[in-house]
C-alpha cells in the first residue's frame, strides 16, 4: 500500500504569473532524503474525489530544502489549487521521492552536460544542473530551455544567478516562441534547430 507523509508547507514562491514554488518541510527528513531529477507524488481530496499528482523536485541536493514547481494548468485541480488557494502552514501528503531521472555523480570528472527543458519541464533538469554544478566543480552544464515568451519563463532569474555563480560553467540558451532578435532561438526546438544550434 502506498504510503503518503504529511509535509508543512514553509514557504510559497511565484516564479512567473501561473506558477509557483512550494518549499516543504516534512516530519520525516529521512524519508524524504531524494536524488536530483526524482519527483514526488502528492494526493488531495477534492469534493470526496481523491486526486494524485507527481511534480518533480526542484531542488539541488546542496539547496538545504526540498521544493517542487507546480505550474497551473487549465482545468488541473491539483495546480490550480496550489497557485490559488494553498497557504503557508497547510499541510501536504506525499510519498517519498521516486523516480531514475538522474546521472552519477563523479566529482573528480570534467564531464560536459547538455539538458533540455520546455516550460515546467525545467524542474528536474534544474535540480540536476544545480546538484552536478556544485558536486562536480570540473564540469560544464548547457541548458537548451524552450518557451512561449519572456515572461513564461520559470526559474529566470535564478538561472541568471546561477550563470553568475558558475561563470563560463554554465550555459542558458533561451528559446522562445516569439520576441527574440536572433532567428536560431526563435521557434520550436526540432530536429532541424537542434542541427543549427549544434554547429555554433
Amino acid at each position: 500500500m502506498s504510503q503518503f507523509l504529511p509535509l508543512l508547507v514553509t514557504d510559497i514562491q511565484r516564479t512567473i504569473r501561473d506558477a509557483v514554488v512550494l518549499t516543504l518541510q516534512p516530519e520525516d527528513p529521512k524519508a524524504f532524503a531524494f536524488k536530483q531529477g526524482q519527483y514526488l507524488t502528492f494526493k488531495q481530496d477534492f469534493d470526496g474525489t481523491e486526486l494524485r499528482r507527481n511534480y518533480s523536485i526542484c531542488a539541488g541536493l546542496d539547496d538545504g530544502v526540498l521544493q517542487v514547481g507546480i505550474k497551473r494548468v487549465d482545468g488541473g485541480a491539483f495546480s490550480t489549487f496550489a497557485n490559488e488557494v494553498l497557504k503557508v502552514g497547510d499541510t501536504l501528503h506525499a510519498m517519498p521521492p521516486q523516480g531514475t531521472f538522474s546521472a552519477g555523480l563523479e566529482p573528480d570528472r570534467a564531464r560536459n552536460y547538455l539538458g533540455f527543458a520546455g516550460g515546467s519541464g525545467i524542474t528536474p533538469v534544474l535540480s540536476i544542473l544545480k546538484t552536478v554544478l556544485k558536486r562536480e566543480p570540473k564540469s560544464t552544464f548547457t541548458l537548451v530551455y524552450a518557451n512561449r515568451a519572456v515572461n513564461t519563463i520559470m526559474f529566470r532569474e535564478e538561472l541568471e544567478d546561477l550563470k553568475n555563480r558558475y561563470m563560463g560553467r554554465l550555459s542558458v540558451i533561451h528559446m522562445l516562441e516569439s520576441g527574440q532578435d536572433i532567428d536560431l532561438f526563435t521557434g520550436r526546438v526540432d530536429q532541424n534547430k537542434c542541427a543549427e544550434l549544434f554547429k555554433t
